[in-house]
């Protein structure tokens, strides 16, 4: 009991000073760049940073579109999360040659938060907190209007925030469960889901009364709900056109199924594509053989990828791996140039990052970053430092006692 009334202090002692700021923390503190190649000497950590060794505060969660430019400056920006309750905003600094936190973002909502649950007695009392972590996060436009948001889902409710020129500003919020219901969010996603040529978010979780899939709308506003879906849990949902009709599709992992919804004008239509022993996590879907169409890449609570194509009437599979003796793939998926062949790579997570390209009957691992450990929530693709070429974020989620959750940068050099 002393134990974990210990820990119910900690926490409302770390969150009790947010509670009274304002939506964004700044912090130029900078971590300096390291040069650890991995074995095969293709790429270089260029940048890692520790956030701890508390599994309470310090795992790194994946956001489905972490990169972007959100404060318009013509420069991408990455988004780190995780179990404290910030969304780091990070920036390249050119004349460093490193990575720094320009913003951090909260949004508390007093009651909403995951709580913390005391045990007196022979009683559990749960104590109300503002805060949730950030479970899922994009950089997109949210309320169509031609620039890019920071959306955030934070256990309970989800919020965007527009860059006002000096600080992030709250857009506007969408409360999913009070805080009397069971549950959270996982993640979040914005795109054209409905075809009528205006974005959605897409919001995802595991609730006890309420749909895992909602689909909200900006109506210049506020965010109001469009559509939802679905009752088993959803991780990591992907808004893309798959089936090549020229209108995009929502592929989640429904539980143990993977599954394709279109929308038919009223609601869902869902399509059961494939169905696994154990949970359907990372749903990405993006062209990796060069075909014009957009791949399904599937991740799940075990160290496999899947990966699907439409082939004219159905969805085939054309890839199937594990990693024996490995961590769960989860989140940890994503697609892009990472080398500057002008060819698509696929970079999947488990306690390693595994870089896999297409050789015209299948997918060849044509390299191994083996500098990471722990259960890898996050392996993502993108510019972070605005040089054209492509680099991959990994984060940690799940680690031994007594190690750090890290996150890493690794660049592709000659």
């Amino acid at each position: 009991m002393k134990a974990k009334l210990f820990v119910a202090i900690v926490l409302s002692l770390l969150l009790a000073p947010a509670a009274t700021n304002e939506n964004i923390f700044t912090d130029k503190e900078t971590v300096e760049k390291t040069a650890a190649e991995t074995a095969d000497g293709h790429f270089i950590v260029q940048w890692e940073k520790s956030y701890g060794t508390l599994w309470w505060w310090s795992a790194r969660y994946e956001g489905p579109q972490p990169v972007g430019d959100c404060d318009g400056d013509g420069k991408n920006e990455l988004l780190i999360g995780g179990r404290d309750p910030f969304m780091r905003v990070m920036k390249y600094d050119e004349s460093r040659n490193t990575y720094y936190e320009a913003a951090r973002i909260i949004d508390p909502v007093f009651g909403i938060g995951y709580g913390i649950w005391l045990h007196i007695g022979d009683e559990w009392f749960r104590m109300p907190q503002p805060f949730g972590s950030a479970t899922g996060f994009f950089i997109g436009d949210a309320d169509n209007d031609g620039k890019n948001e920071i959306g955030v889902a934070w256990g309970r409710h989800f919020s965007a925030f527009k860059w006002s020129g000096h600080r992030y500003k709250l857009l506007g919020r969408y409360i999913i469960i009070g805080k009397d219901e069971g549950g959270t969010t996982l993640d979040c996603i914005v795109g054209d889901c409905d075809g009528d040529g205006k974005n959605e978010v897409v919001v995802t979780g595991e609730y006890q009364k309420q749909h895992s899939l909602v689909v909200l709308e900006w109506n210049g506003n506020e965010f109001v709900k469009e559509a939802e879906w679905g009752y088993d849990s959803i991780y990591f949902p992907w808004i893309a056109d798959v089936d090549n009709d020229g209108k995009n599709e929502i592929i989640v992992g429904h539980g143990r199924e993977l599954v394709v919804l279109k929308w038919n004008g009223q609601d869902f239509e869902s399509h059961v594509i494939d169905e696994f022993d154990y949970q359907v996590f990372g749903c990405v879907a993006k062209d990796s053989n060069g075909d014009g169409i957009n791949e399904i890449h599937v991740t799940f609570w075990y160290p496999r990828l899947c990966i699907y194509r439409w082939n004219g009437s159905e969805y085939e599979k054309i890839f199937d791996i594990t990693w024996e003796g490995e961590e769960a793939t989860i989140e940890a998926i994503d697609v892009g140039d990472v080398d500057g062949d002008g060819k698509a790579e696929v970079a999947v997570g488990t306690n390693y990052v595994h870089i896999l390209e297409w050789n015209g009957n299948g997918y060849d691992e044509e390299y191994l970053i083996n500098n990471t450990y722990g259960l890898l929530a996050v392996t993502c693709v993108g510019d972070f430092d605005n040089d054209g070429l492509q680099e991959i974020n990994a984060g940690a989620v799940g680690v031994s006692d007594g190690e750090e959750y890290k996150a890493w940068i690794f660049k592709y050099v000659e």
